[in-house]
């Protein structure tokens, strides 16, 4: 597979052992097959549904869990209507498993068993299932704060679980030195395979709506891989002549840090330094000080002509209260998009169709106001 960096535009073949660039930059895939309605596998229901628009390489899965194809409901809510993808419906109860399982299921026909990952809990929690499903040994290095839950979640896979004091950051600095000790980096952040398998969401909004799309995309945004996928589907779609126009994205993140929305709305043309707070947000998935994709977040935002909004922490966990008695129950972490809506339709135009991402299940974090 031909991969090129992001950042100063090299190409090379891809091996996984060079999870990035030399220049630091991640690698995205250099090609995109052409995208059609007659290349869907209709007798699939997974992210496998799309596998003729994956390299030829990756077409046949040693193993699956069955990510992928989850429901595109109409839900009425603060007095607008939208549509919700239902991603936190999937095997580890996150939208992770799409890129993971097209992930690891590339590794492990590259031969590798035994890698590592860095997560605040939902990524690991995919990696360590994927790593059982395929007989492969997991190593996850996660903060310590992060919800027990999905540390819970990620050991019962037999996965090896490292818990790191300190912000989120440390996480991703102590899987260095397993990274240098020789194991495989399965990284939901730099991985090109990753974020090929997150495009698979887009495919299935553009079947969903009768092979339409929608006016605008509603994503949370930590690393920011849930939205890059959409954006790079939907750009797919729109190469291959499917598609008229992209779906405007608008980025959302909490208040108490917001990177994305400050380098979007500021016009950063380099990484500023970035503190977590003192008080961490109870959207912990979205606590990343420096996504690895900044400047291809900004840049889906500008091409889409999309926006990003930042939700006060109060807002949170009442959003996530008032989706659950509609019989949707998702973390708060999720619930950001909700808590976003009221501030999103006050830009946007009448009745726009708007189609909002749910990640993550609240079963993972429970924790509602009542």
């Amino acid at each position: 597979m031909q991969v090129i960096c992001e950042r100063c535009g090299k190409s090379e073949n891809f091996v996984f052992s060079n999870w990035h660039c030399e220049c630091g930059g991640a690698w995205l895939l250099q090609a995109i097959l052409p995208v059609s309605g007659d290349s869907i596998d209709t007798h699939e229901n997974s992210i496998w549904r799309y596998r003729g628009f994956f390299p030829v390489e990756l077409r046949h899965p040693q193993d699956s869990l069955g990510a992928g194809f989850t429901p595109l409901l109409p839900c009425s809510i603060y007095d607008h209507k939208v549509l919700l993808k239902l991603d936190y419906l999937m095997p580890t109860g996150s939208f992770k498993d799409r890129g993971v399982e097209l992930m690891m299921n590339a590794l492990a026909l590259a031969g590798v068993r035994q890698v590592v990952e860095d997560s605040s809990g939902n990524a690991g929690a995919s990696v360590a299932a994927y790593a059982a499903r395929l007989g492969m040994h997991a190593s996850i290095f996660a903060p310590a704060h992060a919800s027990p839950a999905k540390l819970a979640q990620i050991e019962v896979y037999g996965a090896q679980v490292h818990t790191i004091p300190g912000a989120r950051q440390n996480a991703s600095r102590a899987v260095m030195d397993a990274v240098q000790n020789g194991m495989v980096y399965a990284s939901h952040a730099n991985n090109p395979v990753y974020l090929l398998g997150q495009q698979t969401a887009a495919w299935e909004i553009w079947e969903q709506m009768a092979f339409h799309v929608p006016d605008w995309v509603v994503v949370p945004v930590g690393q920011g891989g849930n939205l890059l996928g959409y954006y790079e589907g939907f750009r797919a779609l729109l190469r291959s002549g499917m598609i008229e126009r992209l779906p405007g994205i608008i980025a959302v993140q909490p208040q108490r840090l917001a990177p994305i929305c400050d380098a979007y709305q500021q016009g950063w043309r380099e990484w500023m330094p970035v503190s977590a707070p003192q008080v961490g947000s109870v959207a912990e998935g979205l606590a990343i000080t420096q996504p690895v994709r900044w400047k291809h977040i900004v840049d889906a935002l500008d091409q889409s002509h999309g926006f990003c909004v930042r939700v006060p922490e109060e807002q949170i966990l009442p959003a996530q209260y008032q989706l659950a008695k509609q019989g949707f129950y998702i973390e708060p972490t999720s619930a950001v998009v909700i808590a976003a809506l009221p501030q999103i339709f006050n830009i946007v135009e009448n009745n726009p169709r708007v189609v909002v991402s749910l990640t993550g299940s609240g079963l993972k974090s429970p924790a509602v106001q009542n």
